[in-house]
């Protein structure tokens, strides 16, 4: 679902149920799924916050994660759901305690890729938050 609002203004990111919220039907397929969002606006919002200490990011997309174990292909989704094929990458994986270090571990990635002499770069994709089981993990999509 995308919601127009950045991600600190959402009560319930990580809660399966918020995330699922019309999916209990469906409840025991998706049980090995990961609450996920995806930032489609934040990346380039932080790329002009270090240049000039502005930063507004309004789209989140929330959802599961589904991995090609889950097999949940033959899924009929609610209306207010879209199924999401998320090509393969490599990512640039940080892992933070919770939602408020978001942008301070968006950042040290950012700083971190930039100060690298690497065949790696950002790709543009949206970057990723999945809620682990002690952990949350920003991805941030690479291309080589």
């Amino acid at each position: 679902m995308r919601l127009y609002k950045a991600p600190e203004h959402i009560k319930g990111l990580g809660d399966e149920s918020y995330h699922a919220m019309q999916l209990a039907c469906l409840q025991t397929r998706l049980r090995r799924s990961t609450t996920i969002i995806a930032l489609p606006d934040i990346l380039a919002d932080r790329i002009n916050a270090l240049n000039n200490e502005s930063f507004h990011s309004y789209r989140t997309d929330i959802g599961l994660y589904l991995s090609d174990t889950d097999n949940a292909q033959d899924i009929a989704l609610p209306v207010l759901y879209r199924r999401v094929d998320i090509p393969t990458h490599y990512y640039a994986c940080t892992c933070f305690d919770s939602l408020a270090g978001l942008y301070g571990a968006l950042t040290h990635t950012i700083m971190y890729l930039l100060n690298r002499q690497d065949v790696w770069h950002v790709s543009g994709h949206p970057p990723q938050v999945l809620w682990k089981a002690n952990h949350l993990e920003l991805r941030i999509p690479l291309i080589g």
